[in-house]
């Protein structure tokens, strides 16, 4: 059965051969926002309306919050990750970069027709063989990686994505992301999660999923 994760979105911890456990939960105050290994909720904001399709998640970078921030519409958010400013925009016209600099465009995601969203911004740093537990969301989760390489489980494929690609994850489906490869992995992370329920749930009776290796 799922278990609510509030305030908690998910947790991280080690792979048995790599040492002894460490669980790092993807809370606000994450060690993420200093610099250590770790996941972050940065926002969570409630969109105004249903999204209309094409949803594209364009991501431009700013000098500074403050300059995000003065762009900001209903449909966007400026946050600060990785020692950088981020405007995450849902739009399908990705040719306007809010007078920010363009990085990435990942899309289209698949969203259901009239239902309320809010648009969650976390930012992920794994060192290779970190893991999360395995958990769901009640919409879809979008990632692009700025560092490193990444794998995520569910029960049909794995979904992999190194620096500078993107990945996106249905809603519903069951998965655990790994962190791959020989050095850290950072990455922007948006899950456009059910307005009405949490950002996401823990997955207690564990599934298999697809390996990684």
């Amino acid at each position: 059965m799922p278990r609510q994760l509030l305030p908690a979105m998910a947790f991280v911890t080690m792979w048995p051969s790599v040492g002894p456990a460490q669980l790092v939960r993807c809370i606000a105050d994450s060690p993420e926002r200093r610099g250590e290994p770790g996941c972050a909720i940065v926002r969570d904001k409630r969109l105004p309306g249903p999204l209309l399709a094409p949803v594209l998640w364009h991501i431009d970078e700013f000098p500074t919050v403050a300059d995000a921030q003065r762009v900001e519409t209903p449909g966007s958010l400026a946050i600060v990750a990785h020692g950088s400013a981020w405007l995450y925009s849902l739009e399908a016209d990705t040719t306007n970069h809010h007078g920010g600099k363009h990085r990435a465009v990942v899309g289209p995601i698949p969203v259901r027709p009239n239902q309320l969203y809010s648009m969650m911004a976390m930012s992920a740093y794994f060192t290779p063989g970190q893991y999360s537990v395995v958990h769901t969301h009640p919409g879809p989760e979008a990632w692009w990686v700025l560092e490193g390489e990444q794998c995520l489980q569910t029960t049909r494929t794995t979904i992999r994505a190194r620096a500078g690609q993107g990945a996106i994850v249905a809603e519903g489906d069951t998965m655990r992301m790994v962190g791959t490869g020989t050095g850290p992995r950072r990455a922007l992370v948006l899950i456009l999660h059910d307005a009405d329920k949490p950002g996401g749930f823990t997955i207690e009776n564990e599934p298999a999923l697809k390996s990684c290796t």
